[in-house]
């Protein structure tokens, strides 16, 4: 019987080019690869199914709580950026936390909307933005387990290329 081990990440810092957002954002939601599906169906199939056919468009949020001129001299909807989002995950065991991992989120993005930006008495500020996000990698303790590169048709999980043979088929890189 073994143990059950818990990781936990409660909080994390976000990075804009290099430059600490360290307590100016509420919530970050990362961009994660979607499969885009498409159905199959033919004569002499007594089913349809449903395949992937590419990766769907990636967004990730971010959530502000307060008004940051770092921020909205970043919002041009030309112009990438360079995110980064740090967290240490703990594991616990019944002999309590065992272990203190770095995660770490890197992305290239650029906003495509900058939210409303809502005021109310005695409230912080919510001022919700959206990327959209062309290239992310994630790492725990140092091991990538996930890049997804749109501009280069790369998409690595765990250590596998998982468009390796694609890009040969099709005289890519």
């Amino acid at each position: 019987m073994g143990l059950i081990d818990v990781s936990r990440i409660t909080n994390a810092n976000i990075y804009i080019d290099g430059f600490s957002l360290l307590g100016r954002a509420e919530e970050v939601e990362l961009a994660f690869p979607k499969a885009k599906m498409v159905d199959h169906k033919g004569l002499g199939m007594f089913g349809t199914g449903e395949f992937p056919a590419g990766i769907d468009k990636l967004e990730a949020k971010v959530k502000w709580i307060s008004v940051y001129g770092e921020v909205l001299s970043a919002m041009s909807i030309f112009r990438s950026h360079q995110f980064q989002i740090r967290a240490s995950r703990e594991q616990y065991t019944s002999q309590g936390r065992t272990a203190e991992l770095p995660f770490i989120g890197l992305m290239t993005a650029q906003f495509k909307d900058g939210g409303p930006l809502n005021f109310k008495q005695h409230e912080q500020v919510d001022f919700p933005s959206t990327l959209v996000v062309y290239h992310c990698e994630y790492y725990v303790a140092g091991v990538q387990y996930l890049l997804y590169d749109l501009m280069a048709n790369m998409y690595v999980v765990n250590g596998v290329d998982q468009l390796a043979q694609f890009r040969a088929n099709i005289g890519g890189i």
